[in-house]
């Protein structure tokens, strides 16, 4: 079963006064008046009572009580996740789930049935798909030549805690071809995706959603080899209230090719996601979406390294004033080493350096860990065959994660990737197939995994039967040290094998209110 798991304005200062206020200041009173003497004498007694009473009153004032911590934790009462783009072409199936995984903290609410699921924004087209239980699942398709608005899934009170989206697109054999997934974002303030390029053949466009009524406003830095990049056209974005706003890389920063792209909201929030394409001619080298990647940390850890031959380019960006000394570590199924070559990259302060780590990856799955001395963010893209797929720098992390949408299919294999870079970890994996209706998910095919420390397992997932797709979670047990997960779908074609998969983060369960207490000085104000 699932067991519940914690997770994871300046005051400008007074003017100077004006010498008319001098000139109007009282004459001053002789400091012998009788008048002035006995008033003086009936402030200082007011006073002296003043005092008295007020400490009288501070004796007989209950004292604040303490407690262990200046916070407390609580279930979250809503969640707004924003799936970037469920548009299609006469080729591109798109397929938005969305689960609200069971057995976690604040779903038992008392007299709170909650409610959840997934809906467009306003547009042409409509749809929507409800969530009534835990364990409960929705799905919105988008085959053939509909196109649809942007999609929210909604989590409100008891239907909050757990809640996970998912886009998953599938091109087979079009122009396009391609498997594409991202998970549905976070409405927020800022994102991290490092991957993306814009030189000749390759398409990396930014997509912005805004799920408010009121207008937000957007400034996307882009940061390249040589550092920021000037681009005024990716400042100052207007994104409409509850509408999307696509920009494109080539035309903000024609010619880069390795890019980190922060988006930074400065009023009002967003949900970010970006998308890549790179074309040889009228052939498909591959598309998918770039995960958002960890804000800046010394220690980043990027999942998800994918087996087989092909390149894979890591990049990683130093945002600040500082360059970055980065020390490369690789996990892998039979322990931890730095390799012989490739072990440290130098990255000056504000740029991006791309490094092929492939040679010293020896075609297995891996997890790698950066270890830098300034605040760094990464991300790798993958080739296989002509085939790309991504995946981002994650923080380690106990408690559940989970992601919907994985296809139940004759030629799909789906391989997680779970890594406990720091101390042995016990995790359960266990999977909850799609129902259709009302009905609620019990957990099926539950396994217990242990994870030596510094190792990571590949663990390849047997999907369950007579269902179109499932989520599958994860979720760290009792004790067990931190982890970070990622993903591997491959399907199998006479076009060649596609390829999507992502790091997955932990669940948004709990959050964290300051504790406030009663200050006895604000009533002697």
């Amino acid at each position: 079963m699932i067991r519940p798991r914690r997770p994871s304005r300046r005051l400008d200062s007074e003017s100077p006064r004006r010498e008319t206020d001098r000139l109007r200041r009282p004459r001053r009173r002789d400091q012998s008046d009788p008048l002035r003497l006995s008033y003086r004498w009936l402030i200082g007694a007011i006073g002296v009572a003043v005092v008295a009473t007020g400490a009288a009153a501070l004796l007989q004032q209950a004292q604040p009580t303490t407690t262990d911590g200046a916070v407390q934790v609580e279930p979250i009462g809503s969640a707004v996740l924003l799936c970037p783009e469920p548009g299609a072409s006469s080729d591109l199936g798109v397929r938005v789930t969305a689960a609200v995984v069971p057995g976690l903290p604040g779903q038992n609410a008392e007299g709170d049935e909650g409610s959840a699921g997934l809906r467009t924004l306003p547009g042409k087209e409509s749809a929507q798909s409800r969530i009534r239980v835990p364990g409960g699942q929705a799905e919105i398709e988008a085959f053939g030549s509909t196109a649809l608005p942007p999609i929210e899934a909604y989590g409100e009170g008891s239907l909050a805690p757990g809640l996970v989206a998912d886009q998953w697109g599938r091109d087979p054999s079009g122009a396009g071809r391609s498997l594409a997934s991202t998970d549905c974002a976070v409405a927020s303030s800022e994102f991290w995706f490092v991957g993306g390029g814009a030189i000749a053949g390759r398409r990396t466009r930014i997509v912005l959603v805004n799920p408010d009524e009121n207008a937000a406003i957007v400034d996307l830095i882009i940061r390249g080899p040589g550092g920021i990049i000037d681009a005024p056209a990716g400042r100052g974005l207007v994104v409409p209230g509850q509408e999307r706003l696509v920009v494109r890389l080539d035309v903000l920063a024609p010619g880069v090719p390795a890019t980190a792209v922060q988006v930074l909201a400065r009023t009002g929030r967003v949900g970010a996601a970006v998308d890549d394409e790179q074309r040889s001619g009228l052939t498909n080298v591959g598309s998918d979406w770039i995960p958002q990647a960890a804000p800046p940390s010394r220690t980043v850890y990027v999942p998800g390294v994918i087996n087989g031959d092909g390149a894979r380019v890591l990049s990683v960006t130093a945002p600040g004033d500082d360059n970055a000394v980065v020390d490369i570590e690789i996990i892998a199924e039979d322990g931890t080493y730095a390799p012989a070559e490739r072990s440290r990259i130098e990255v000056s302060a504000d740029s991006v350096v791309a490094i092929d780590m492939s040679p010293v990856l020896n075609r297995e799955p891996a997890t790698l860990k950066l270890t830098s001395d300034v605040p760094i963010v990464a991300g790798m893209r993958q080739f296989f065959g002509n085939e790309t797929s991504f995946t981002a720098g994650a923080l380690p992390f106990t408690g559940s994660a989970a992601v919907s949408g994985l296809p139940v299919r004759t030629a799909t294999e789906v391989r997680v990737s779970i890594a406990a870079p720091e101390e042995e970890a016990s995790v359960e994996l266990s999977l909850l197939p799609y129902k259709r209706g009302r009905e609620a998910a019990e957990p099926t095919g539950v396994r217990t995994i242990t994870i030596p420390a510094g190792t990571l397992k590949w663990v390849r997932v047997s999907p369950p039967t007579g269902v179109d797709w499932y989520t599958a979670v994860v979720t760290t047990q009792e004790g067990s040290g931190p982890i970070v997960v990622a993903h591997r779908l491959k399907e199998k074609s006479r076009f060649g094998d596609l390829v999507t998969g992502y790091p997955w983060p932990p669940l948004r369960t709990e959050v964290v209110i300051p504790t406030s207490v009663q200050d006895p000085a604000v009533g002697m104000r």
